[in-house]
């Protein structure tokens, strides 16, 4: 479930006995020309690293590093083997570190063409609702959604996993990115990294029911199942249905119209979120969605 992870260790955290520029600079691949005697940037196989005097910065994918590939998910503990095996390779405590960034994805293998399910997933409150190179995007400054063919993805970058038993197969990859401030405002708090290894459960799990439950909260599209009463209130339900099914962005075109988005605009939008909801049956295919998704949460949750 946990894909990319970033992170960064403080020189106060390790007791100041460390030269993180020097030391820790010695075991990466080094980047010449993006280093200085202030800082150095480079590589450990795939994870990005930076290091300043002050701190570490690490980022990467951890199924990447661990088995060359993200189409292998990795199980719970495998993640503390990971952190262990680089806090050795490095010379540093990082499961210490404070996390500033964590993915949470799942490939999820469908009946159909990934793409095909795009259509009807709709709107989510708060997020921009975005298609881009095939990918479908809900985007807010501190969280990212992410839905897209995974066998495409994997195909595009020569991944070493990708046998022919895989290619014959439909694969959706539902990811969700969390940065440090959505982090910290969820929790409360700074997650360290020891926190979503084998030494505890409570966040881990927190992040995999909240992966499902923002997935849950977006409006699914199905067949449109409504009869408007011949009034005209009625009539501008189903032209905003209409609209909706015709990829016209309502709670975009709200907030455009409203001076200063606030109550009025906020019970608006609700009420059509709302509309949306109870106008459209669920399909076949969202159905199907549902019941991998709830499934996959099972699998790491019990």
């Amino acid at each position: 479930m946990v894909d990319t992870l970033g992170f960064t260790l403080q020189l106060s955290v390790v007791g100041n006995y460390i030269d993180f520029i020097n030391e820790v600079g010695a075991k990466i691949k080094v980047d010449i020309k993006k280093s200085n005697e202030f800082k150095v940037i480079g590589t450990l196989k795939n994870l990005r690293v930076y290091i300043e005097r002050e701190f570490i910065r690490i980022e990467g994918s951890l199924p990447k590093y661990y088995y060359g590939t993200n189409l292998k998910p990795l199980s719970y503990s495998e993640i503390g083997l990971i952190i262990d095996e680089l806090s050795e390779k490095l010379g540093i405590p990082l499961r210490d570190a404070d996390i500033f960034r964590i993915d949470m994805a799942e490939n999820i293998e469908v009946k159909n063409s990934p793409q095909s399910y795009f259509s009807f997933l709709g709107d989510l409150a708060r997020f921009d609702r975005i298609m881009r190179k095939g990918t479908l995007y809900y985007e807010q400054g501190w969280c990212k959604l992410c839905f897209y063919d995974k066998i495409v993805e994997a195909s595009k970058h020569n991944d070493l996993y990708l046998t022919e038993e895989l290619l014959s197969k439909n694969i959706l990859r539902y990811e969700v990115r969390y940065m440090r401030d959505w982090l910290k405002k969820y929790f409360g708090r700074n997650i360290k990294v020891w926190e979503i290894c084998n030494g505890t459960v409570d966040v881990y799990c927190e992040l995999i029911a909240k992966w499902f439950l923002i997935y849950e909260n977006i409006v699914k599209i199905g067949q449109l199942d409504f009869d408007f009463e011949m009034t005209m209130k009625g009539l501008g339900k189903w032209a905003i249905l209409n609209m909706y099914r015709n990829g016209i962005d309502i709670l975009k075109l709200i907030e455009n119209h409203s001076k200063k988005e606030g109550k009025s605009a906020g019970y608006l939008k609700r009420e059509v979120c709302k509309l949306v909801t109870e106008a459209y049956s669920v399909n076949e295919s969202i159905e199907e969605l549902n019941i991998m998704l709830f499934k996959k949460v099972c699998k790491y949750i019990d």
